[in-house]
């Protein structure tokens, strides 16, 4: 009885041995084919240029607005986390006024240099960014009027006819956004901007109704954009 239980054990015992002789080449094997879990690599200091256009100015072209601006842009990327950017465009409006009947027209272009930051940490082609940008656009408008204007107190009337009149402003805007690898090389990306007006220059007949670049005159608007952008 002894025996036979020395027997089996000794049995079980060479059997399992048996097996994982058997099964190590295969299992060696299987883990050397298991791949490495991979490393990030190192963004490099220049990481590519970037090219685009803002499509919103041509949404509001399409939907009849009083004024809309143009855009292109070109954008350095530093290590994926500075984008030093240049954008231009031209600005334009044709503005009807509702209370003194003036027509207001101009059409400029303008000019912003900023830089955004991305504070997203992995290098999967999406970004979160805020920014900084300094605009500036030197223009000329025209007002007239289809009705003369009348002195309260005298009662002449004057023609409104003015022709290049001469204007510059100059204004910083901060900026928040999203942006998305779509495809390949193309990119898509909004962004949402407040503007502060930091120098105006305009005739002695007064402020423009519209800066192109700026928008609607104010100390102080929002705007945004809609971009696509190719990565070259």
């Amino acid at each position: 009885m002894m025996a036979s239980r020395i027997y089996r054990f000794i049995s079980a015992r060479l059997l399992s041995s048996l097996l994982l002789l058997t099964l190590m080449p295969a299992l060696t094997a299987t883990a050397q084919q298991l791949p490495a879990p991979k490393e990030e690599k190192p963004v490099p200091l220049i990481d590519g240029i970037a090219v685009g256009a803002n499509l919103l100015g041509l949404g509001q072209q399409f939907l009849g607005s009083d004024w809309m601006q143009l855009e292109a842009m070109a954008r350095l990327n530093l290590k994926d986390k500075y984008f030093p950017i240049f954008e231009m465009g031209i600005g334009q409006a044709d503005h009807e006024g509702k209370d003194l009947d003036n027509h207001f027209t101009t059409r400029a272009p303008f000019f912003r240099v900023g830089c955004d930051y991305n504070f997203t940490k992995k290098h999967n082609g999406n970004r979160l960014f805020t920014g900084l940008r300094y605009g500036f656009s030197y223009f000329t408008y025209d007002i007239d009027a289809a009705t003369p204007l009348a002195d309260p107190i005298w009662g002449t009337k004057q023609e409104v006819n003015f022709t290049n009149l001469s204007g510059n402003q100059h204004w910083a805007e901060v900026v928040f956004g999203l942006e998305t690898r779509l495809w390949s090389i193309v990119r898509l990306g909004w962004d949402v901007r407040i503007k502060f007006r930091i120098v105006e220059n305009s005739s002695t007949l007064g402020s423009a109704w519209y800066v192109p670049g700026f928008g609607i005159n104010d100390t102080s608007c929002w705007g945004g954009s809609f971009k696509i952008l190719f990565d070259i």
